[in-house]
């Protein structure tokens, strides 16, 4: 495979995903075998032929995970240390849509892709996440992209707050605080993370007010034509999602209002509705997507 050849899809890959950071005919690509690897911001940091034989043997590892998602950190002598997040696409469709980059019929990428546009729309506006360094495509030998992978800076010495809470559970109300805070300062900056509970916000040596969100593939970006919903349906899904082990609910409901009154804007009235009933209810990822679009779901009549 030539380095600067054309594969099916590339051009619409490039253009659509990385959103205008790499210029038609600058493209830092990187190809080995079946393996097709870009560069975000070659400046930074720019792959190095130490990585394929760990990249491989990733492959190997989630083709036997039946078709699930790997992830885990490689350490190359020349690339660096590297989060390595492969995510292998099982139907055909997926297949086509990943190698062309276009969306499903809701609107959302496949949910690789998603978490790459998120993410390369997010980091230019935010440091709250960690750095997005590069990405790459593994192909069939017909040209359809089988899975998508996801280069990040290595957040060595980091821990999920989930697993750090297990065993600080004294510090639960001001990590919840500072919880709340992340999702309003990523709100500010049009960042509406949809799955931000504490196992997706990440910390460094049990410092509460450094925490990261990682795992965008399910966000809101953009101008927010129902932040109240919105805002009411995160807020709630930190608690019901794991954070109801360690805190109780009239606790949290205190941190709620107090931190309210730095929510500029926030209609309460619509706020509550969606922070009441998610508190105890879950939402799928489609069904998330449909609270900033529309600042209604089917299950919540009376909005």
């Amino acid at each position: 495979m030539p380095l600067n050849g054309g594969q099916p899809g590339d051009k619409g890959f490039l253009t659509v995903i990385s959103h205008g950071w790499m210029a038609k005919g600058k493209k830092p690509r990187h190809v080995f075998k079946n393996i097709s690897q870009y560069s975000i911001e070659p400046e930074v940091w720019q792959p190095k032929a130490d990585l394929w034989p760990m990249i491989e043997e990733v492959i190997i590892k989630s083709r036997s995970a039946g078709g699930k998602r790997v992830v885990q950190p490689l350490h190359g002598k020349e690339s660096g240390e590297i989060f390595f997040k492969i995510s292998p696409l099982s139907s055909i469709p997926s297949k086509v849509r990943a190698t062309l980059a276009i969306k499903r019929r809701s609107g959302l990428y496949d949910w690789p892709l998603e978490e790459l546009s998120n993410h390369a729309k997010a980091q230019k506006r935010t440091q709250l996440i960690p750095r997005l360094l590069g990405y790459g495509v593994i192909r069939q030998r017909n040209g359809l992209v089988s899975a998508i992978f996801l280069n990040y800076e290595h957040l060595k010495g980091w821990d999920d707050a989930y697993s750090w809470l297990k065993t600080q559970a004294k510090q639960t109300h001001e990590f919840a605080k500072a919880g709340l805070e992340l999702i309003l300062q990523l709100n500010r900056q049009n960042i509406y993370h949809l799955d931000l509970w504490a196992g997706n916000m990440m910390l460094n040596n049990n410092d509460i007010s450094n925490l990261k969100a990682i795992d965008l593939e399910n966000c809101f970006m953009g101008k927010n034509p129902h932040p109240s919903e919105t805002l009411g349906f995160q807020f709630a899904l930190l608690y019901q999602h794991q954070l109801s082990e360690f805190i109780s609910e009239p606790l949290y409901d205190q941190l709620v209002k107090s931190c309210l009154t730095k929510a500029e804007h926030i209609e309460k009235a619509r706020f509550n509705i969606f922070y009441e009933h998610f508190k105890h209810h879950g939402a799928g990822r489609k069904e998330r997507h449909l609270i900033p679009k529309t600042g209604r779901l089917p299950q919540l009549t009376a909005c």
